[in-house]
Parts: structure tokens; sequence; C-alpha cells
């Protein structure tokens, strides 16, 4: 038996998850053509740094097509000069063949442009096959060829964690939530960012998602797929009393010694956690039974081995 005492207590959930991820990006290729070069950090487990490139597409074709276009801006600047200076042309024409001119030659620079590959962002490399001598392209022109590997950012790593129904509803609010994350890569500050809008159906579990801190670099963040331990500290309460689950009874009832006889009690729960079984504190009378009492009943007197204390 034990008489607990009240105290401040800060709720702290002991869990299991996963690194997963919240989004991926398919890369392909915007330019058809040949590729001539791919980057040996082009493959599972690489890193591409923002802005770099990372695959070369046969720039010829595209190269001819920009020395065209070139050539029919010089013609149509000849033309303007001329319906300038020239009676009976039309400058209006002209200007509006020379404004055509440009804007083709704008599409051939882009499209020449479009044949190095590079990401506005750091990504690491999920898969890719891509070799070259392969065909690349757009959807439309290559089909299933068009997607030459599979990348992610470091900030779209998020920790999936299973999560009674009851435990979330003791760390209400959820989101926003700081919480510890560790692996066999080490240990990272986290926080909630969002709860699932479903249960499970076979697990009747709810799913909290977490985002690593800002500040951890990326490059040493945990891979998709990571087992993970998560500690969620939840709010913290005053006047709480902290018992081993070894006193709950069905339907987390309890009993309590009261004048030298048993009383059922229902204390309320505030949660559960790696501490012991969190409630409301209530007037323990002479104190809590902890383990299995044969025979207990309502009323039964009963003779307490000497009191031990209790949070």
């Amino acid at each position: 038996m034990i008489v607990p005492s009240p105290a401040e207590h800060v709720l702290k959930l002991d869990l299991t998850g996963t690194v997963t991820l919240d989004r991926k990006l398919a890369v392909v290729s915007e330019a058809e053509g040949r590729v001539v070069w791919v980057s040996a950090d082009f493959v599972n487990g690489g890193r591409i740094p923002a802005n770099e490139v990372f695959v070369r597409i046969d720039p010829r074709e595209y190269q001819l097509e920009v020395r065209f276009a070139e050539m029919a801006v010089a013609k149509a600047e000849s033309q303007v000069r001329l319906a300038r200076r020239t009676a009976g042309l039309t400058v209006a024409e002209a200007e509006a063949g020379l404004g055509q001119a440009e804007a083709k030659l704008a599409l051939a620079k882009l499209q020449l442009e479009r044949t190095e590959i590079s990401l506005p962002f750091d990504a690491r490399v999920m898969s890719s096959e891509l070799e070259v001598g392969d065909l690349v392209g757009p959807p439309d022109a290559v089909g299933k060829l068009s997607v030459l590997g599979i990348v992610y950012r470091p900030d779209a790593l998020q920790v999936r964690v299973p999560i009674r129904v009851g435990d979330l509803d003791s760390l209400e609010p959820a989101v926003g939530r700081p919480a510890r994350v560790r692996t066999v890569n080490g240990t990272y500050e986290a926080r909630v960012v969002r709860i699932s809008s479903v249960v499970a159906p076979e697990s009747r579990l709810a799913h909290v998602f977490l985002k690593f801190s800002g500040e951890i670099p990326r490059t040493e963040l945990p891979v998709p797929g990571t087992f993970a331990e998560v500690t969620i500290l939840g709010p913290s309460r005053d006047d709480v009393f902290v018992l081993p689950e070894a006193a709950a009874r069905a339907q987390d009832g309890i009993w309590i010694v009261r004048d030298g006889a048993l009383r059922a009690l229902k204390p309320a729960t505030i949660g559960r956690s790696s501490d012991g079984w969190v409630v409301e504190a209530f007037e323990p009378g002479e104190g809590v039974v902890v383990g299995v009492l044969a025979g207990a009943s309502e009323g039964l007197r009963v003779s307490p081995d000497p009191v031990s204390s209790g949070r």
C-alpha cells in the first residue's frame, strides 16, 4: 500500500515510430534526347546540391535551333530597319515579325537550358538507374522512360508515430509539443506538427507526425525507414498523483483504505507515461492498495502492511 503525495508532473509519452517522407519528387526531363552525362551522385543514397547540374542531355540539336532562331532575329531586325527607311513597307508588320522571331529565340534558348538538369534545392536520391545513352524526355514523348529518378528534400523527412487515442487526448493540444527522437544515427530534437484525421481500423491507433528541428544539419538526419524511439513531452500539471500500474483495477479503478475498510474509487486519469499512471489528486484515506488483493470487496476490513510513501 502507498500513500501518494500531490506533486507537479510533466507528462512524458515513450513511443516508437518510423522515419518517413511527407512527399517525394520524380525527376523528369523536359527536353527530349540522349543522355550524355550523369553525375556519380545521382544514385540511391546520393546527395545532390541545390542548382548543381547532375544530368546532361545531348545539346547539339537544341544548339542548332538556337542558331536558326538567332539568324531569324537578325533577318527580322534588318526588315524593320528597311521598313523605317522605305515607303510602302509596313513598319508595324516588320516589328511584329521581329517580335515573333525574338520569342522563338527565347524558346529555343529555354529548350537548350533544359538539356542540363538541376534542382533548386538540396536533395537526397532514393532511386535512379539512369545511364549514358538512355533516351529521355517528357512523358508524352518517351512514356515510362520519362522518370529519371526519385529524390526527396531533407525537410520532407518526418517521424510517423502510432499512438493510442487516450494518450493523444492527454497531449491536448498535441500539435506543437516538443519531442526527442532516438535512432541508430543519434538523438534529435523534434516537434509534433500534425495528427492523423482518422484512426487505423485494425489497430485502433491514431498517428502523430513529428518534424526534426531546423537547426539540425540536413546531412545528419536519418534516412526514411529508420526505426525511432520517441519521447513526447505533454502538459505540466499541478496537484497530481503518479501511481504505479499495479494499483489499477478493471476500468482504471483502485482500492483505497479508509477507516480500516476497502473503498472503491475511480480517479480521473490524466495520462500514462514511463513514470507511471498520472491521475488527478484525490483523498487517499490511509493509502492506495498496490497489487492483487484476493477476495477484495467494498467494505472489507483490512489490516494493511506498513505504509510506504508515494508520489
